[in-house]
């Protein structure tokens, strides 16, 4: 299978031609990614869904992150991120229904990969439950929700712990199962800002109808 090649660009996202995804984060070559949110409205307030990356991921396996993300390839338009969208979750959704946020500047330093990305990010409303979505298992490994007042309350420290609700592969089983268990700030993706603490209040501005809204 041939190796993914995305747009590159500099520091000021200007284009600088396209290069191999690997050899983009081998070297931290700017690139371009779509972050989608995707905020239930529920009675209780609204949640927030995060999906669990897989167990044999080379980042991070088994943390959880967000909703749906991926890298633009060569040639791609910001209004191609729909494509993630529909790969990772089975959502097909109009560029035009996604409400843009802005640009997260992602900067990120492992053992092998030096990540520096711009991130499109955007929010959108569905009021199905983790359960309800058709996930590509390649991709993703599981779908839950955090309520946003649990969220607001993890990660501005006045909880150690919430609960997390929704489905996970069960490689054993072969077949989704629901799941319920408590998770802390240590079960996410780290990044050195507050990231997911500025999109748990996002998505309570966003289900109170506020449209001032950014990353």
């Amino acid at each position: 299978m041939p190796e993914e090649v995305i747009n590159i660009c500099d520091e000021n996202m200007k284009g600088l031609g396209t290069a191999t995804k690997s050899l983009a984060h081998k070297t931290g070559l700017w690139h371009e990614s779509i972050h989608c949110w995707i905020v239930r409205p529920t009675a209780s307030g609204g949640a927030l869904l995060f999906q669990k990356r897989g167990s044999d991921k080379t980042l991070f396996p088994d943390y959880l992150d967000i909703t749906a993300a991926g890298h633009y390839v060569a040639g791609e338009e910001v209004s191609a991120g729909v494509r993630e969208i529909a790969e990772e979750l089975g959502l097909d959704v109009a560029f035009e229904d996604l409400t843009p946020l802005g640009i997260k500047i992602d900067l990120g330093k492992t053992e092998n990969v030096l990540n520096r990305e711009f991130c499109h990010v955007f929010i959108y409303s569905d009021d199905r439950p983790p359960g309800s979505y058709n996930l590509d298992v390649s991709e993703v490994e599981g779908l839950v929700e955090v309520g946003i007042g649990d969220g607001l309350g993890l990660f501005s420290g006045e909880r150690d712990d919430v609960v997390a609700r929704g489905i996970e592969w069960d490689r054993g089983k072969t077949e989704w199962v629901e799941i319920e268990r408590r998770i802390s700030v240590d079960s996410f993706i780290p990044r050195i800002d507050p990231y997911y603490y500025k999109m748990f209040i996002n998505a309570k501005s966003f289900l109170a109808g506020d449209r001032y809204l950014a990353v």
